[in-house]
């Protein structure tokens, strides 16, 4: 897949030919909510009252074509500029970032053209926070492998030990001991293998929930909720 952005119904590459040549995609930046009381060293910052708040992040893209014929050219400029134009906001979807998306108000265009290269610059103002796609993976208890190797009803380190023991075991082309529901739970992350990766990540969330942070949880809540976090699935984020 050729990657590009998403716009107002249609892809760069695919809907125009545009290669993208250079993305940016600055932070939002931070409202200063500091007050310097007068005739005095000290600053108050009121971020600690009103909360803090962000500016419009900055979207910036280089994209070319190549075209010898004028006419040709010409029209598919035009076809172009109007694919960025529009009143309001639109969404953008970025094939790099593929998890999230950006809300986005008209952009500023400028092209250039050098022996029939055609070069676009193209930059968007977006809402400070990046969404979440619909489609995005949320874990929830139905759809995780709960990794509970020796079925005692938790998730600990004697599970990630059992990871790694049945992983050697695989690796070296010997029988790791598991029954088919064992084997299942070790596949974690659910890549459809076992590998280090797994016993990794359970021996993570076992300190994590060493802490009490999931105490309120079943076993199956607190585990989906702990790949939501490292997933980044949890909301918008800034």
């Amino acid at each position: 897949m050729v990657k590009g952005i998403t716009v107002n119904g249609k892809h760069s590459y695919y809907s125009y030919g545009l290669r993208m040549l250079r993305r940016s995609v600055g932070p939002p930046p931070k409202d200063s909510h500091t007050v310097r009381v007068p005739y005095s060293n000290v600053t108050y910052d009121f971020d600690q009252v009103v909360g803090s708040s962000y500016g419009e992040r900055q979207l910036t893209y280089r994209f070319d074509f190549i075209d010898r014929s004028i006419h040709m050219s010409e029209d598919r400029i035009i076809n172009i500029l109007n694919w960025l134009h529009w009143a309001g906001r639109q969404e953008l979807y970025d094939d790099m970032i593929p998890d999230y998306h950006f809300d986005v108000r008209e952009p500023a265009v400028s092209y250039s053209e050098n022996h029939g290269v055609y070069v676009f610059d193209v930059t968007f103002m977006a809402s400070p926070e990046m969404k979440p796609n619909p489609n995005r993976q949320k874990y929830n208890p139905g759809n995780t492998v709960i990794p509970d190797i020796d079925e005692n009803g938790l998730i600990n380190s004697a599970d990630a030990t059992a990871i790694s023991a049945a992983y050697a075991a695989m690796s070296v082309g010997e029988d790791p001991g598991l029954t088919p529901k064992q084997l299942k739970a070790a596949d974690a992350d659910m890549s459809g293998k076992i590998d280090s990766a797994d016993a990794t990540l359970v021996q993570a969330f076992y300190i994590q929930a060493s802490t009490g942070k999931y105490d309120e949880m079943t076993v199956q809540q607190a585990w989906a909720a702990y790949l939501n976090e490292i997933s980044g699935s949890g909301g918008e984020v800034y």
